[in-house]
This record gives C-alpha cells, sequence and structure tokens, in this order.
C-alpha cells in the first residue's frame, strides 16, 4: 500500500502531462488541470478524486482538440452495422433514447450500444489445458490482469472457466462491479486463456479501440448505469443481458 500511494503523484502527473500536452493550447480544460496540479495532490484522495475528474473530462471527448475534418463516428457505425447486418434487419443507428444519453457528446462522436461496439466469443467447455482468468486475477488498481495465472488442465476447470477471449478482448467482472475488476487481455497466452464466467467480454468490433472502451467502463457514468441495474446487496451483479442494454460515447477513430 506505502508503494501504491508513493506511487500516485506520478501517475497522476504523468497523465495530466500527456493530456495537455495531446491538446496543447487548443484546448483549456487539460491546461487548466496541469496549472492547478500542485495544488490539488496534496493527498492520495485528492489524487484519486483528480484521476476520477481526468477520467470524466476524458471520456466526454474534453480533453483532445476536435478536428472537423476527421470521419465523424456515424460513419464507423454504418461500416460496423452493414458488416453485422447486410439486409437491414437489426433497429437502426439513432434509436437510443435521450434518456440513456448520459451527457451531451461533441461535434463527431456517436452513442452507441454494447453490441454495437464490441461482441463476444462465445463459451466452451475446456477440452484442452488452458490459462484459467478469473475475476481475482485482475489488478483492479491498474485495470491489467496480474501476475501468476493457473494453467489448468480439462478434467480440473471449474465450472465457472467457459468463456472464450482472444488478445484485445475486455473483460468487466460483472460480480461485485463496484470493484472495478475490468482488464484488456493484452497479451497472447500459451496455454491459450478461458476466463470465468463472471466477466462479461467486450471484444472491440474494426475501428474500435479497446483502450477507449476500457476508459469508459471505468468512468463514473458507466459505473451509475451498472449500479442502476445490479441486484442484490452482500454479492449486487449485473446480468450479461442487462449489461449489453448500456450505452457507449463513441469518437471519430482518429481521437480514440
Amino acid at each position: 500500500m506505502t508503494t501504491l500511494l508513493h506511487d500516485m503523484p506520478r501517475r497522476g502527473k504523468a497523465f495530466a502531462d500527456a493530456s495537455a500536452h495531446r491538446v496543447a493550447a487548443a484546448n483549456a480544460n487539460a491546461l487548466l488541470l496541469l496549472e492547478q496540479f500542485d495544488a490539488v495532490v496534496s493527498t492520495p484522495e485528492a489524487v484519486d478524486e483528480l484521476d476520477r475528474a481526468i477520467l470524466q473530462l476524458a471520456v466526454q471527448g474534453k480533453l483532445v482538440a476536435q478536428d472537423p475534418n476527421d470521419e465523424p463516428a456515424s460513419e464507423l457505425l454504418k461500416r460496423i452495422r452493414d458488416e453485422q447486418d447486410p439486409k437491414g434487419f437489426q433497429k437502426p443507428f439513432g434509436s437510443i433514447r435521450d434518456d440513456e444519453k448520459p451527457f451531451e457528446l461533441p461535434v463527431g462522436w456517436e452513442w452507441a450500444s454494447i453490441p454495437d461496439v464490441s461482441f463476444n466469443w462465445g463459451q466452451k467447455k475446456p477440452d484442452k489445458t488452458f490459462t484459467y482468468i478469473d475475476v481475482s486475477s485482475i489488478d483492479n488498481q491498474v485495470g491489467e490482469i496480474g501476475d501468476g495465472l493457473q494453467i489448468v488442465e480439462p478434467e480440473d476447470a471449474s465450472s465457472r472457466a467457459r468463456k472464450i477471449v482472444q488478445q484485445g478482448s475486455v473483460i468487466y467482472a460483472t460480480v461485485r462491479p463496484y470493484l472495478l475488476n475490468i482488464a484488456i487481455v493484452d497479451q497472447e497466452f500459451n496455454p491459450p486463456p478461458i476466463v470465468s464466467t463472471a466477466f462479461y467480454v467486450m471484444h472491440p468490433r474494426k475501428g474500435v479501440d479497446g483502450r477507449f472502451l476500457l476508459l469508459y467502463l471505468r468512468s463514473r457514468f458507466f459505473i451509475d448505469f451498472v449500479s442502476l441495474h445490479s441486484t442484490g446487496i452482500a454479492y449486487p451483479a449485473i446480468s450479461d443481458s442487462k449489461f449489453s442494454l448500456g450505452v457507449v460515447p463513441l469518437p471519430p477513430t482518429n481521437e480514440q
């Protein structure tokens, strides 16, 4: 814990620096954060609050300068929809209700449903040796899969070891979601990985950056959505069907 607290100012400073340099003088939000940085990081709690504030601004498109020449996200969504549904059987884009949108988007961004921007690889009962990723495998402080993963033989597999993932998949623990056990499968595992059914799997569609999805899933806006749709007291959880009702603010590809 001491190491984590000691490291917080460095991590927060690096985040603020990167944000400010990215938008340069074009964006007053990031510059103001950088100018006020020393005044607001006097305690670990203040650093956490700054991290949260930066995250909210980032997913609202307020830490990057919008370029009117960028292809709008609506075109990306149209390509995705055409690939998924070439005959146009599914509901069209733009059908997300206003009360489902937690904030106003910058020009060129679009609201999209989770199935619009991601898919899953399904489930299977393991029949070969696999690398098992459980909820306890996630380092929720940094949003990464930790070390020391189990290599499991199929005959020893837990009944929860079922969901298939690939490199680039985003996994979100739907049991006690307030713990934010969320990560990207950021490497190829040998043997191939299987994750617990306690995760919702989002594999980004072509043109969607999994790192942006990860940021939004950790934001206050999505936390509020999950809290609203969770059930249970001691071990609250959100079902996959409810989770898939979530909406995501999608930037143009160049802004992701």
